[in-house]
């Protein structure tokens, strides 16, 4: 039995949603860091999940979606954001892991869906 391994537009068009918010996040973030010396070690830590960021939503805006990329990536993500300790950007990263735990559940509760109805077609025509 095959299972649809892509999300669903509707789901897509949420996702997208979020990583704009999560990269707005990390933008503030960085921003922050930009002004003084001893903050450009944090500003540069975050620069792969900036680049992760932008990947996901290049992702997202074609049809080529995989949830499991996806979990990955946002596990990258996620790495990366607790390597920053500053309390300058604390509020900013806080944010951005709130949208990576959001955009997860859409895309969980859209494979669910997904699979739910995979398995209702099986069953008809068993």
């Amino acid at each position: 039995m095959a299972v649809n391994s892509t999300v669903s537009r509707s789901a897509r068009s949420t996702v997208l949603e979020r990583l704009r918010t999560l990269r707005g996040s990390l933008e503030r973030a960085r921003d922050t860091l930009m002004h003084f010396k001893d903050d450009r070690v944090d500003r540069d830590t975050l620069e792969p999940a900036a680049r992760r960021i932008d990947e996901l939503m290049n992702m997202f805006a074609s049809n080529s979606t995989d949830p499991v990329v996806v979990a990955l990536w946002s596990a990258e993500i996620q790495s990366t954001l607790d390597k920053v300790p500053n309390p300058k950007v604390a509020h900013a990263l806080q944010e951005a892991r709130s949208e990576i735990e959001a955009i997860l559940g859409v895309v969980q509760a859209d494979e669910k869906i997904s699979r739910a109805g995979v398995n209702e077609a099986t069953f008809r025509t068993a």
